[in-house]
């Protein structure tokens, strides 16, 4: 019986379906190994065998829980109140985990929206002609700060870990156009504070973002605006940052047989600045 199922579950890596239809597939394979079971659990009991069939009973109960479990979430879309260890291993794991009391969700759209929201009502409308990117350099410290900014804003709903909308099946096209992992943090994730103050000591430009001002962190500095090193342009203009979004962290890559894997890499920031000649006293 066992090997049958083996067998089964095996075929189905040959095909390239979509993770949630395999889920559905994956539990009804499941749920017959589970009857099987109860049917030895019920054969151990009436031949008398009482260790064994109370250890078997004991399988029974944990795979028929985690089979609920599974069917609730991939069948009716939602949790269930009676999933108390997900939670536990989502902590251990650094993963979210949302409960059923808390199941609305922004959609992608709609954290886009805010992300342009947040990112107009902090440093205001800049003429795109007068903007330029920069490229920002992350020190030790920096990428601690960034990734404390960033786990905050991941807590309180700022920021999504939703691969921007995208399936699985999805990323590997992607993947398959551009050969760059896609990362789990949304597209467009904009801090709701960011601010760039020059640094008169170490003779740099650092960007500081954060919940909001009083919460603002140092997580980068920029080292060259267009072909200009950073320490000239500022010598030459008054320089502004116009728009910065968070970029990498997490991220997955095609795996085997339409599937995907999850790998890590450190944030990134993508900065837009503005600037202007300096009036001549």
């Amino acid at each position: 019986m066992f090997s049958f199922l083996d067998m089964i579950n095996s075929s189905l890596s040959y095909f390239n379906l979509d993770a949630k239809l395999k889920s559905r597939i994956y539990i009804g394979i499941a749920s017959l190994g589970d009857i099987y079971l109860v049917y030895v659990t019920f054969r151990l009991f009436m031949n008398h065998v009482w260790l064994r069939g109370f250890l078997y009973l004991l399988a029974v109960l944990a795979i028929t829980y985690f089979l609920y479990l599974n069917f609730v979430f991939y069948f009716l879309g939602k949790t269930s109140q009676l999933d108390f260890l997900s939670p536990r291993f989502a902590k251990i794991t650094g993963q979210k985990f949302e409960t059923s009391g808390n199941t609305t969700q922004p959609s992608f759209k709609a954290q886009q929206q805010l992300a342009r929201d947040l990112a107009n009502n902090s440093n205001g409308v800049f003429n795109g002609a007068d903007t330029i990117p920069a490229v920002v350099a992350i020190d030790d410290h920096e990428q601690r700060n960034l990734q404390e900014v960033v786990d905050s804003l991941l807590e309180q709903g700022i920021f999504v870990n939703n691969y921007s909308g995208l399936s699985d099946q999805e990323i590997v096209e992607q993947y398959a156009q551009t050969n760059q992992p896609i990362p789990a943090l949304n597209a467009g994730s904009v801090p709701p504070y960011f601010e760039l103050v020059h640094d008169p000591l170490r003779h740099r430009l650092e960007i500081y973002i954060g919940m909001n001002q009083m919460e603002r962190r140092a997580v980068g500095h920029i080292v060259k605006i267009g072909l200009t090193d950073a320490a000239t342009a500022h010598h030459r203009y008054q320089i502004y940052l116009a728009n910065l979004a968070v970029v990498g962290g997490p991220n997955k890559i095609p795996g085997r047989r339409g599937s995907t894997i999850m790998t890590t890499a450190d944030y990134g920031l993508n900065a837009q600045v503005a600037y202007r000649e300096r009036q001549k006293e």
